[in-house]
């Protein structure tokens, strides 16, 4: 018993060390921040080295601009803004073609399947995959607009007047096609005739359109009826010479009707459609919304128009904008007020006075969109893999991004630990900046899950540097990845790198600040002494400062389009 008291004394004293200790140390101050863990992969999961292989450009024939990868009757195709020839003794690199589609073989071998491509624009759209064809539906695809006519009269003074009015809804229903992914054909139509409206007649009995053409409503389909609300008139409708003598006094083009007709009569005739008085008077560009109980109206403006000075009617509005009634019916004829917004406010807006139809439209069935594919691979040990290849860092001065090569982070921590405070870069940190890592899973990625990297790389061969395509040209072919190379992104650099004085002055200048201890940062609000980060800002600008003076060092030694990765347990 006495034995047991004496352990719980000793623990109890031993806690309240701990903290005190921990109140007079600031665990997460600069001075103080803990080395990172090592999360380490299961041994048997660590590759005992990786199989990275150039392989070599045909005739010096290179790729860059990389935009999409994609599988069609089981082979890969990649999209490819430009083809180069690329002498790695003259270490010229020149545009022989532009929108490219590569077609990865079984080896891994990569092919031109088309330059100068006629259907590449249409490949970059395709969002549906087939067995036997690729397409693509616009963003319009299945949406319900307004089709239009116009026309034009001479007024009392021999002048020229606009009109227009609609005509009638359509929809949309065209798909571009191909089975080649070279030609392409459209199918179905972007004006299909949903429904015709009487057309403008001067007997107000045979048309809402009046005789010059009625603007601005809106189109609700709701239960068995089609509704024009907020009509606004054209300016000759009460004017029609098109002149109007002062003395007659302002008027309103906005109307107090609205229509609607039964959607299974003939929306030609204009005897077919109702007109009905509205209750919140003479309004237009109303605010409508709907939902399947109710059609809801609000808001809205009058347009009216003042004699200003000879010759001229002046167009002016009225705005209700501040008036918060709301008018909902649940037959289209009967209205009353909303006691509040929130049904108002969580219901379908009829979003343009232009082109937008609203209501329980019958729907167009658009095809089941083909995911993007992922930027990682699965290969055949049933682990997961991607590329943290990202070959820059960014820096942005003046609003303009710059890219900056990956320093030798590891190597300026270690000098940094033995005592040195610059480090100094070679033409080898050059060749071999940004080496390429490969990540790793044991179950199919999402978005919110980690990888892990996979350490130590044991590279055999050739290096992966900064040049390579980036995540999304990862590839499984035979169980092998494939990873290809971007010479865009080596030409971008190359022909930018004269313009990087600007970034290296700013790199140096805060470098210094970080060694001084005279760097302020904003988010902490204080001066900030980092001598490790001022040699890794010193560093980058030393590699600018080299590929400046030196600019064959951002080309490559060989034409290499790709390499294959294997990893081996």
């Amino acid at each position: 018993m006495k034995n047991r008291l004496y352990l719980i004394l000793f623990l109890l004293i031993f806690i309240i060390v701990l903290i005190v200790s921990c109140k007079g140390i600031n665990i997460l101050s600069p001075i103080h921040i803990p080395p990172p863990t090592d999360f380490r992969l299961p041994e048997d999961t660590i590759p005992s080295h990786v199989d990275v292989n150039p392989i070599p450009a045909k005739d010096g024939e290179v790729f860059g601009g990389f935009r999409r990868k994609f599988k069609y009757q089981g082979k890969w195709y990649i999209l490819a803004d430009y083809m180069y020839d690329y002498d790695p003794k003259s270490k010229t690199l020149n545009k022989k073609a532009e929108d490219i589609i590569l077609q990865i073989d079984e080896s891994g071998n990569i092919l031109v399947y088309d330059k100068d491509s006629k259907g590449y624009d249409d490949l970059l759209r395709m969002n549906v995959i087939e067995e036997n064809r690729v397409l693509y539906e616009d963003y319009y695809y299945g949406k319900y607009s307004y089709s239009s006519s116009s026309f034009y009269t001479t007024d009392c003074k021999g002048e020229e007047g606009y009109h227009s009015f609609r005509t009638g809804i359509t929809f949309d229903n065209e798909v571009r096609t191909s089975s080649d992914l070279i030609n392409w054909t459209t199918e179905g139509s972007s004006d299909n005739v949903y429904k015709t409206f009487p057309s403008v007649s001067p007997n107000p009995n045979d048309s809402f359109q009046g005789t010059f053409g009625v603007r601005d409503y809106k189109i609700v389909e709701f239960k068995d009826y089609i509704y024009l609300i907020g009509l606004k008139e054209d300016f000759d409708e009460q004017n029609p010479r098109g002149c109007r003598n002062e003395s007659q006094g302002p008027f309103t083009t906005s109307k107090n009707v609205y229509y609607r007709i039964d959607k299974n009569k003939d929306t030609s005739i204009g005897a077919n459609w109702e007109k009905i008085n509205t209750p919140w008077g003479q309004r237009s560009y109303l605010g409508v919304r709907y939902d399947k109980d109710k059609i809801y109206v609000t808001k809205g403006e009058r347009e009216y128009w003042e004699w200003i000075s000879p010759p001229y009617w002046t167009s002016k509005k009225e705005s209700f904008e501040n008036d918060n009634t709301i008018w909902s019916t649940t037959d289209g004829v009967n209205w009353q007020a909303e006691p509040n917004s929130s049904a108002y406010d969580n219901a379908d807006s009829v979003y343009s006075r232009d082109s937008y139809v609203g209501g329980d439209l019958p729907p167009i069935q658009k095809k089941i969109k083909t995911p993007e594919e992922p930027n990682w691979i699965k290969l055949d040990n049933g682990r997961y893999y991607k590329s943290d290849n990202s070959p820059y860092s960014t820096y942005t001065i003046n609003n303009k991004t710059y890219y900056i090569p990956i320093p030798p982070y590891e190597e300026i921590r270690a000098a940094y630990d033995s005592g040195q405070e610059y480090f100094t870069i070679t033409e080898a940190h050059i060749k071999s900046a940004g080496l390429n890592q490969f990540l790793t899973k044991d179950k199919e990625p999402n978005k919110d899950e980690d990888w892990t990297v996979i350490t130590p790389i044991d590279y055999t061969d050739k290096l992966m540097v900064w040049q390579s395509g980036g995540e999304k040209v990862m590839l499984n072919i035979n169980n092998k990845a494939v990873q290809l190379v971007d010479y865009r992104q080596i030409e971008a650099m190359y022909n930018t790198i004269k313009e990087y004085s600007i970034v290296i002055n700013d790199l140096r200048k805060t470098a210094k600040e970080l060694r001084d201890g005279t760097y302020f940062d904003l988010v902490s609000g204080s001066y900030i002494k980092n001598v490790l980060r001022g040699m890794e800002l010193d560093a980058m600008a030393d590699m600018l400062d080299l590929l400046k003076s030196n600019r064959e060092y951002i080309m490559p030694d060989e034409a290499v389009t790709h390499y294959t990765v294997e990893f081996k347990y």
